[in-house]
């Protein structure tokens, strides 16, 4: 134990008052977790549903969605200034609070649209750009914040365990909010005025929203942060990370993930106009299809683990980006349909089963490649860029998306049209630039019988707060 300036004294993790503060941190984020999750059923999920209600047409939802896929990206560069010159928590608790605030102009942008004011929606997209620029913002210094309180042997049990309650309670609250807003909405069509109680409805979700956000706001206050000491050696600039891209397996996997981004952003956007607009689902059957694709993603997860472990995540990666184009031929086929409660539980079950295969291991694959190519100490610059060509994707993406909503096209829905050109973007930029992926470790030859002779049920441990991981060796706790 060593005494230093100000009477504090230099201790390691293990000492007695060090772990207490741990334990107990530890514990206040999981509950901070389940309340983030909860602000975000309420809030996040239903952006885009609150941008339809004020009548924001296709090319609206596509720009809103092209924004928010970039900003938090941007943001994320930049925040590595301002971890050296505020603290993690500092950083993390301002954000936090501004995200508070954010909800009332929200809500209040509902209210001017009631009172006719078209714009509305435009303000709206503002709003909720610098909600997402808060996070981008807030997760570098969360990710090192957390990785410098959770042991590294430890992280996996632990992050598994605050995920699945994360999960559970964003199901539950998108579905209790989907349940609101068609009570409301339902009350607006007997009393003759259902924009003025669908957007009450929405109002009433943000406040929650609002209220749990601010309770995860207290419960991160509470939490003990160890100072940190920044290490500069690994850092490298965006412009040498673009130039060695090419001539590397993590570069190539970045361009790769940013063009794949491009095929997913164009339709992205549309999923929600086609439902809530175009089949003119209630919102309980609308969350209830959103919802069923990362139910059955839980479901496949353990299997990709440990397929991941054995065979690689490349091999993994070009099983299920090849697949995916199959998602948005599944929607178009729904249209073929006349009964619409066919519809419904057609889109409930088949292309959520796909959908949730495919992203189940295309999204673990992609996360753990980066693990695997990325040196400890690169890591936390390697992994903001790759987020930021992918938000540069998806930003085009959505781009393209929007202008092709402006257009109409006779022999078909636009919206399908939409996702029918994201299937065929996804199908040959998955076997074309799937060519040029490597793995960088060394893997099992891939058995077809795998999953059906030597898969055994096992918990999925899912690898987190990996992300700025050097910046969280060099932390300090004094008492």
């Amino acid at each position: 134990m060593k005494r230093v300036r100000g009477g504090e004294k230099k201790v390691t993790a293990e000492h007695p008052i060090v772990a207490k503060k741990i334990k107990k941190s530890l514990n206040l984020s999981i509950k901070e977790g389940g309340a983030a999750s909860i602000a975000g059923g309420f809030g996040l999920s239903y952006f885009s549903p609150f941008a339809l209600a004020m009548n924001a047409t296709s090319s609206q939802i596509g720009i809103l969605h092209a924004i928010i896929g970039l900003l938090p990206g941007i943001a994320q560069i930049n925040s590595f200034t301002l971890l050296e010159k505020f603290s993690r928590k500092k950083i993390v608790l301002f954000g936090v609070l501004v995200k508070v605030l954010l909800f009332i102009p929200i809500i209040l942008t509902g209210l001017l649209y009631y009172r006719g004011a078209d714009y509305a929606v435009w303000i709206l997209i503002g709003l909720v750009s610098l909600y997402y620029i808060c996070g981008g913002i807030n997760h570098p210094a969360w990710f090192s914040w957390m990785g410098s309180l959770v042991p590294e042997s430890e992280r996996g049990r632990y992050f598994s365990k605050r995920n699945r309650h994360i999960g559970l309670l964003g199901i539950i609250t998108m579905i209790v909010g989907a349940l609101i807003l068609d009570f409301f909405k339902d009350l607006g069509s007997v009393r003759g005025d259902i924009l003025g109680y669908t957007l009450f409805g929405f109002g009433i979700l943000f406040s929650l929203a609002m209220i749990f956000r601010t309770i995860t706001l207290i419960l991160l206050k509470k939490q003990y942060e160890p100072k940190l000491k920044i290490k500069k050696k690994d850092e490298f600039s965006l412009l040498k990370f673009l130039k060695e891209a090419p001539s590397n397996p993590f570069g190539r996997f970045t361009i790769y993930r940013g063009l794949f981004s491009v095929a997913i952003g164009i339709s992205g956007p549309f999923w929600a106009v086609y439902l809530l607009r175009d089949l003119e689902m209630s919102y309980i059957w609308f969350m209830a299809i959103m919802i069923s694709g990362a139910f059955f993603q839980l479901i496949f997860l353990p299997a990709f683990g440990k397929a991941s472990d054995r065979f690689g995540n490349i091999k993994l990666l070009k099983i299920c980006s090849r697949l995916s184009f199959l998602i948005p031929l599944l929607w178009i086929f729904s249209s073929f349909m006349g009964n619409i409660f066919y519809v419904k539980l057609y889109l409930l079950f088949v292309p959520a089963i796909v959908a949730g295969f495919v992203w189940a291991g295309h999204n673990l694959a992609a996360n753990n490649y980066a693990y695997d190519a990325l040196k400890s100490g690169k890591r936390a610059f390697g992994t903001a860029y790759m987020n930021l060509i992918v938000g540069i994707g998806t930003f085009v993406g959505a781009g393209l998306g929007s202008l092709i909503a402006l257009s109409q096209f006779v022999f078909m829905n636009t919206l399908l049209f939409i996702i029918l050109i994201s299937g065929v973007l996804r199908f040959f930029v998955s076997f074309i630039g799937g060519k040029y992926l490597e793995e960088v470790r060394p893997v099992k030859k891939f058995s077809p019988q795998f999953f059906v002779k030597e898969l055994e049920p096992r918990e999925e441990v899912i690898r987190e707060v990996h992300y700025l991981e050097h910046l969280a060796k060099k932390v300090e706790h004094y008492i």
